[in-house]
């Protein structure tokens, strides 16, 4: 880019003088005054400030000198001068995204500490030239990041990826180590199982049987005595009966007894230590009829 002497100022002021002496030889009216040192003031500054590659703030001095109520030959100066200096403005386009890809308008960007703009529409945006720190901020996060403007360059892309801070995960619980199933074994190790206690209940009640059987076979003996028989057994009719009845319950008592003392003995000889039913039991009811007595066993196993 050309650049003026310093004496420019005073380049432009001769003219302008000379114009506006002319203006008012042939009667037309001159520019006011304040306008003119206006007009002179930012044709100076615009100079300076595009001498400098400060070419934002040159743009903006050169817009008010090459306006239409500045004086003939500084407008026609200052609007050559603003034609180049708006050719060597850079300027960016500034883009935001969430970490799914979308795009974010209302996000915040400040260059090098200074407020740039609210929210982001896609327009570009004029800068001076240099290396720069963009910051963007939204409500999805926080970044900042270094570039490069280059004079000249229009429409050069600034993006950036916003995404919300990560949380941090709650640590997980310790595992409770889990109870170890109770198994029947278990309940019953170092006992007698279930189906030996059941050998001893069945024993115990063939036991019980056999007493049984001789109480009755003992009064089976004893109504045979008192029933006046002869010696060929001939007995009297009315006790014929309760002998015969005594005797039966007698025989059932043995059989049954020796029944169940053998069966109890080989549950409790034969059968493992452990059960696999988690529960059994015996009961045993004693009943009473008119003719005689018996012994119920029930249970579950």
């Amino acid at each position: 880019m050309k650049t003026r002497p310093a004496l420019v100022s005073l380049a432009l002021l001769l003219p302008t003088l000379l114009a506006s002496s002319a203006a008012l030889a042939d009667g037309t009216p001159a520019a006011p005054a304040d306008t003119k040192a206006a007009c002179l003031d930012a044709a100076t500054k615009g100079q300076r400030f595009r001498d400098t590659h400060k070419l934002v703030e040159a743009r903006e001095q050169l817009r008010v000198c090459a306006a239409a109520q500045c004086p003939g030959v500084v407008q026609t100066d200052c609007a050559n001068w603003l034609a180049e200096v708006d050719k060597a403005l850079p300027s960016v386009v500034l883009a935001a995204k969430n970490g799914a890809g979308g795009d974010l308008v209302d996000v915040r960007v400040s260059v090098d500490g200074q407020p740039l703009v609210a929210k982001l529409d896609g327009q570009a945006v004029p800068m001076n030239a240099g290396l720069h720190t963009f910051h963007f901020e939204g409500t999805a996060g926080v970044v900042d990041q270094q570039v490069v403007v280059r004079e000249g360059e229009k429409n050069q892309t600034v993006a950036v990826v916003l995404a919300a801070p990560a949380v941090a995960p709650t640590p997980p619980t310790p595992p409770v180590p889990p109870t170890p199933p109770v198994t029947p074994s278990d309940a019953h190790a170092g006992g007698a199982g279930p189906w030996k206690t059941v050998g001893w209940v069945v024993g115990g009640v063939g036991v019980v049987g056999l007493g049984v059987a001789t109480v009755f076979g003992i009064i089976a003996e004893g109504d045979k005595s008192s029933a006046h028989c002869n010696a060929s057994n001939v007995c009297d009719p009315g006790t014929v009966s309760g002998i015969k009845s005594a005797a039966r319950l007698s025989d059932v008592g043995w059989i049954a007894g020796g029944v169940l003392v053998a069966a109890g003995a080989g549950l409790v000889i034969f059968s493992p230590s452990g059960d696999t039913q988690p529960t059994s039991g015996v009961r045993v009811t004693p009943v009473l009829t008119a003719n005689g007595g018996a012994v119920v066993l029930g249970g579950r196993w």
